[in-house]
């Protein structure tokens, strides 16, 4: 059966929590299937089998790369091993897709897209703000021009550490890559994809024992536009929270959650911004009226949003997979941009000076 007529077929490495969410996220898809998963301990790989009905499971990395009857694998393990396993992913001739951040390191990160390309193999992020309705509301909105150029976004993300005991890998930098690389990466790309090519960052860093939970990153971006980020794991489940603030002259557009769930608009030209970012919305999302701030659209419970957005990434990949010519947003060559900038903050902070970036050669991006 050709591979446009049937679902993909995919193999899961990475039995862990989010391997499981990711399962269960393509569980309704009709354009990719989880036929087999492994894991580095074999128990998490048959007990995720077990419960969310994968066909089979496979002892190694190895032998799941072996598997004829998987497509592309989908790779949910810790930061610092995605460049190896995605490299030896595509040497076995599968389509990839990869966890954030895509790797830890510039150099791996152009290595993997350079040999994906000459396999011809499609390789991408898991990149769900992408398609998150109120996030592409946002970048209609930026490119409409309505309220002029943007001046600013702003992002403060006060995030959950529980599970993050102090032996747990995300603080040690040479596995996760830090927070700018293993978390930011996130909103350096959707955030970087509306303010434009970034061009020179400032950071800064702060540790508490051997956890560096407090990081904030400054970039000025080629448009004029300048961008702040700070991102504190400090907080339990019921206190975390995210905001994102984009700036015009006349409005900032505000959006609510780690995965944008609530926006609203605030400023001299909120009524009018407002009835027309309501045009570029879904349908699914609600406008609900809000006695102090007019309205604002509502995209639904975060965990059903955030299911259906890894849902539409793995999706957007698939359909580049059938259909040669076609870029899928969250593919790695558009991703990268945010990895440069992940990378660059980790080094500003490191070194205590500003890091500047080189234009990108944008002929070499899709």
């Amino acid at each position: 059966m050709s591979i446009n007529s049937r679902p993909l077929k995919a193999g899961l490495y990475g039995a862990g929590a989010f391997g499981r969410f990711v399962v269960q996220a393509l569980s309704e898809s009709s354009d990719v299937c989880v036929v087999a998963v492994a894991s580095r301990t074999p128990a998490h790989a048959e007990a995720l089998a077990s419960d969310e009905r994968v066909q089979r499971t496979h002892k190694s990395f190895e032998a799941l790369l072996s598997d004829q009857d998987v497509d592309l694998v989908l790779i949910a393990t810790p930061p610092a091993e995605h460049a190896a396993q995605a490299l030896a992913a595509v040497e076995a001739g599968k389509h990839v897709f990869v966890e954030k951040p895509l790797t830890t390191s510039l150099d791996t990160a152009e290595r993997l897209i350079d040999e994906a390309a000459t396999r011809n193999l499609v390789v991408a992020v898991d990149y769900p703000m992408l398609y998150s309705p109120l996030v592409e509301a946002a970048t209609l909105f930026n490119s409409s021009r309505l309220m002029g150029p943007l001046l600013r976004i702003s992002v403060e993300n006060i995030a959950s550490c529980r599970g993050l005991d102090d032996t747990h890998w995300f603080w040690n930098r040479d596995i996760s890559g830090g927070i700018f690389v293993e978390h930011g990466v996130h909103f350096f790309d959707w955030c970087g994809r509306i303010a434009g090519e970034a061009r020179r960052i400032v950071a800064l860093t702060t540790a508490h024992g051997i956890r560096e939970d407090r990081v904030f990153a400054a970039v000025a971006h080629a448009s004029g536009a300048m961008a702040l980020y700070f991102h504190a794991f400090v907080a339990q489940p019921d206190t975390e929270r995210t905001r994102a603030v984009l700036s015009y002259e006349g409005v900032d557009v505000v959006l609510d959650g780690w995965i944008p769930t609530r926006l609203h608009m605030s400023g001299h030209s909120a009524a009018v911004a407002t009835t027309t970012i309501r045009r570029m919305l879904r349908r699914s999302v609600e406008s609900i009226p809000d006695p102090t701030i007019g309205f604002y659209f509502d995209a639904g419970p975060k965990q059903e949003l955030y299911a259906k957005c890894v849902r539409a990434a793995v999706e957007d990949m698939a359909h580049a997979i059938r259909e040669p010519g076609y870029v899928a947003r969250n593919d790695a060559r558009r991703s990268l941009p945010s990895l440069r900038v992940a990378v660059g903050a980790r080094e500003a902070a490191r070194l205590g000076m500003a890091f500047e970036l080189a234009p990108i050669q944008t002929a070499a991006l899709p």
